[in-house]
């Protein structure tokens, strides 16, 4: 093991501690062992509690419509976007693409509700030009049931990181494949989805499981943006959290497992996807 590799170990133990130790806790905790409340017994009832419950299952369904919704049109608009950079060799257009990504979450989720909410500057703007009357004909696209406001947050944010992201690898292709598939007469259709999607496909993965982990377990874009009749597992779990009733802590961590748990199972499922595709280990 060389030197740089031995310089990384006291990193990953000391991580590692941290990690296994909050996940111990957070375990033990859902499981009913919670002694400060005076609960010592260990009981799967919290999970089935919050499992059951008919707000956590609509908690949950929205969580993925919102994660499955940003991730899916990211990865399009992303891609679409790196092939047309990669046409377009300026520096400065790349920087202006890549300035998002440096934003935080939060941020960007401000910047959205000054634009695009009721009082917001498009709103002012077309009252001024005649366009609406009262301010309250705009549309409600911030705190409404479909999200539009937290999956335009997300995609702002997503679209220039997976555009970036994919660039970048397609700059290290052998574009000599490309070159003999024309040659051959193959359609620009059928080099895309025979010779650069393989190529391709890990990267594509990896964001997917990236994006979707974040997005369905994201709090502060939903917390700004969201409407309180359609809360986000991790909203919910929040508010199970903060209660005065410490009884519900329990509850609170054990959905938040069930979180990490649903993350971990899309993870394995993508990658096993991934792993059986023609750009995976296994060709057929």
């Amino acid at each position: 093991m060389n030197k740089k590799k031995l310089a990384v170990v006291p990193f990953l133990i000391l991580n590692s501690v941290v990690i296994f130790a909050a996940l111990f806790k957070g375990l033990q905790i859902s499981l009913g062992y919670y002694p400060i409340i005076g609960l010592q017994d260990i009981t799967l009832a919290n999970y089935q509690q919050v499992l059951t419950d008919p707000f956590f299952q609509k908690s949950l369904i929205y969580s993925c419509y919102l994660a499955l919704v940003a991730t899916f049109l990211s990865l399009l608009f992303g891609v679409i976007l790196a092939f047309l950079l990669l046409k377009v060799n300026i520096s400065w257009l790349h920087k202006i693409i890549s300035l998002p990504i440096s934003l935080p979450h939060i941020i960007v989720a401000l910047m959205v509700i000054q634009l695009i909410s009721q009082s917001g500057i498009i709103s002012r703007l077309f009252f001024q030009l005649g366009i609406i009357r009262e301010i309250d004909q705009f549309p409600l696209l911030i705190h409404d049931s479909t999200g539009f406001g937290i999956i335009l947050v997300f995609l702002y944010k997503e679209i220039p990181y997976v555009a970036v992201t994919t660039l970048a690898i397609l700059q290290q292709l052998q574009l000599g494949y490309i070159e003999v598939a024309k040659n051959l007469g193959a359609s620009n259709t059928r080099i895309f989805f025979s010779v650069i999607l393989p190529m391709i496909q890990k990267t594509l993965f990896t964001l997917f499981i990236i994006l979707f982990c974040f997005t369905f377990a994201s709090f502060e874009v939903p917390y700004l943006l969201g409407n309180p009749s359609n809360q986000t597992v991790a909203l919910t779990a929040y508010d199970l959290f903060s209660q005065a009733d410490l009884t519900t802590r329990p509850q609170a961590f054990a959905l938040n497992l069930v979180i990490s748990g649903i993350c971990l199972a899309v993870t394995l499922l993508a990658l096993t996807i991934s792993y059986f595709l023609p750009g995976g280990r296994r060709t057929t």
